[in-house]
Parts: C-alpha cells; sequence; structure tokens
C-alpha cells in the first residue's frame, strides 16, 4: 500500500458515515429512440427527471399513500429540478442511452406535497453498514465480488431515507470478521466494523441460493438500541441475479418505510417547546446549536437563558414531540422530559 492510500485509510477509518439527500436521484438509466440523436436526448432527459421525480416523491412519503400522489406526467418537471448531471452516454443516429443524476429543489417539491396535505419525511436516518452475505453452491462469501454484493451497488444508497454504507471489503476487513462471524452477528466483530466506518447499526442481508427458480432473503437488522429480522422469499422463472434486482429494491423500501413511520411530516403548522440545553464546554454548546439549525424540523431557534454549562432555548418546529425526538436522536442529541421541562444533550459517543 503506498503512503497516499495510507494516510487515506488512517483518516477515513472511524469517521461518521455520510448520508446524502433525500432530494437527489442517482442512477436514472435512459435508452429512447427517435427521428434524430438530439430529439432522443431530449426526450431521454424529461423521461429521466419524471422517474427522478417519482422516485423522490416515494422516498419522502409513507407507501400506504402513492396511489394518491399527484401524477408528474401533467407536472412541468423542469421547475422542479435545481440541476441535473449526465454520465455514461451513447448515441447514435436515431438513439439516445445515458445515466442521469438528478437534483430537485427541496421547497417546491415539499411545497407540493404539503399543499395536498401528505405526511413527508425529509430527514434520513443515521447511514447503517450493509453487509451483503452470499450462500450459494460456493459456499458462504461476504468480501470480495459476488453478483449480489453488486446488486446492492447498483441500488442508489446514499440518497435513501435510510441509507447504507457498503464496507471496503479490503484485507482489514476480512481480518475483522469472516462471513461466519457476520451471520451469526457477533457483536465484537460487528462492532469493529461499525467503528472503522463510523456507523451504529449493521444490516445482515443473507441471501440464500440453494434451489433453482427461489431466493430465499433474511435481513438482520442489528442496532444499539433495536434488532429486527425482515424475511422474504422470491419464486420466479427468473435468474438469481435478477430476483437479487427486485429483492433490493423492495428490502430498501422496507427500511424506508420503517424511519418514515417514526419521522413523517403532515403539515408546516408550527409548534413551540422551551429545552434546557446542557453542555460541559463552548465545543459542545456549539455543536448541539449545530444540530439544532442544522435539523429539517426545527424552523426558528433562539436563547432565552443561559450559562457557563446550560442554556434555556425556545425552540419552534413542526411535527410531533416523537418525531423531533427521532430527528435529534439520528443527529447524535438525546432530548427526555424531565419533572423540569424538556431536556437536551449531546450523546455519548460509544465506546470503542
Amino acid at each position: 500500500m503506498n503512503k497516499l492510500a495510507l494516510l487515506f485509510c488512517f483518516v477515513c477509518a472511524g469517521l461518521p458515515a455520510m448520508a446524502g439527500s433525500v432530494f437527489n436521484v442517482d442512477r436514472i438509466f435512459v435508452d429512447t429512440k427517435a427521428a434524430s440523436a438530439i430529439e432522443a436526448r431530449e426526450i431521454a432527459v424529461r423521461e429521466g427527471q419524471l422517474e427522478a421525480l417519482t422516485i423522490v416523491l416515494k422516498r419522502l412519503t409513507p407507501e400506504n399513500i402513492w396511489l394518491a400522489l399527484p401524477s408528474t406526467d401533467a407536472m412541468g418537471v423542469e421547475n422542479l429540478v435545481e440541476g441535473f448531471q449526465v454520465s455514461n452516454e451513447k448515441t447514435a443516429s436515431n438513439r439516445y442511452i445515458a445515466e442521469l443524476s438528478v437534483q430537485f429543489k427541496a421547497n417546491d417539491v415539499l411545497a407540493l406535497l404539503r399543499g395536498r396535505n401528505i405526511a413527508v419525511t425529509t430527514s434520513q436516518n443515521r447511514p447503517a453498514l450493509l453487509l451483503p452475505v452470499l450462500e450459494d453452491a460456493q459456499g458462504l462469501q461476504l468480501w470480495g465480488d459476488h453478483w449480489w454484493q453488486s446488486a446492492w451497488k447498483q441500488e442508489d444508497l446514499e440518497n435513501n431515507p435510510a441509507p447504507l454504507v457498503t464496507p471496503l471489503g479490503d484485507l482489514d476487513d476480512t481480518i475483522i470478521a469472516s462471513p461466519e462471524d457476520i451471520l451469526i452477528g457477533s457483536p465484537e466483530k460487528l462492532s469493529q466494523l461499525n467503528q472503522r466506518y463510523g456507523t451504529q447499526t449493521s444490516i445482515v442481508a443473507h441471501a440464500l441460493a440453494d434451489i433453482e427458480g427461489q431466493l430465499g432473503v433474511t435481513v438482520y437488522i442489528f442496532g444499539a438500541e433495536e434488532s429486527d429480522v425482515i424475511v422474504r422469499t422470491y419464486r420466479t422463472d427468473q435468474p438469481h441475479t435478477t430476483m437479487a434486482a427486485f429483492a433490493t429494491k423492495e428490502i430498501l423500501n422496507l427500511l424506508a418505510e420503517r424511519w418514515k413511520q417514526s419521522a413523517g411530516v403532515v403539515s408546516d403548522q408550527v409548534n413551540q417547546m422551551r429545552v434546557r440545553a446542557d453542555y460541559g464546554s463552548l465545543a459542545a454548546w456549539t455543536s448541539i446549536q449545530k444540530i439544532l439549525s442544522d435539523s429539517d424540523l426545527v424552523q426558528q431557534l433562539s436563547v432565552v437563558e443561559m450559562s457557563v454549562n446550560y442554556a434555556y432555548l425556545r425552540v419552534a418546529y413542526i411535527g410531533s414531540e416523537s418525531q423531533l425526538a427521532a430527528n435529534f436522536k439520528q443527529a447524535g442529541l438525546q432530548i427526555i422530559e424531565t419533572t423540569d421541562g424538556w431536556q437536551v444533550t449531546q450523546q455519548a459517543e460509544p465506546q470503542s
């Protein structure tokens, strides 16, 4: 390993995993034909932006109201687009192929949904570490290239409501844990991997492909305060790789739904809360202020009283108290209701 790569690994290891934005959509594949390549490109860009908008509207809303979402076909989608990038372009005399990444105007999209009194989730959960384990005729596979891992890498993992981080799969990872360690959910091994990638929750996605025409998927969620299991079986006459593409999309949606159920906000009605923020240093106070100000639920923040170790704040916010607490928690703050009112503190960092 050269010095630059070594420095990169040293700097990145253990840093908090960064999420993307629910208003950004990557990897929209377009393939259109028209009378000319120029016309085909115009059609492809519009169709790609419409597909991206549909994805964003579904990301922001619970699945049970998707049928009530406004039709994107009748919209002036170009008025909602902040910008877009094109990659992997291929053109012929009457055909255009490419991949689009589209960024939407957050305020305009939110106004579109909240004007219809639709519950909206704009915040993302903390990124979780994704560990895809494949079990097929080759045995258990985790590190290295395999088709189950490739299926996940085709998805837009970063910009989802419940974002996922994929490990490097390098020598250090293989030293930390074997596929067997991960499949049994070894707390020690998962903790080491979480520490390396700056995450607190591990998602172990086990694909069992021992029967042709059938793919069994079991997803284990290992978190500091929660654990759960999702089980799905797919049976078609398609190859396992095709079923995998469908499975990854469904599982991503299920993980997103879990988050949206606790974080969705129906309207922009503003509520007020008086909060005591406790801190032990100026740096801690600055950090708390920044987290509160950056929260998409907090509309206004003002200091009522301040001392060396604590401050009383007036917080104007949208959503419910439980949603506000969940929003703060995923940003690293703990808010509790005491006999003296609401109190907020920074969460303690997990011990290594």
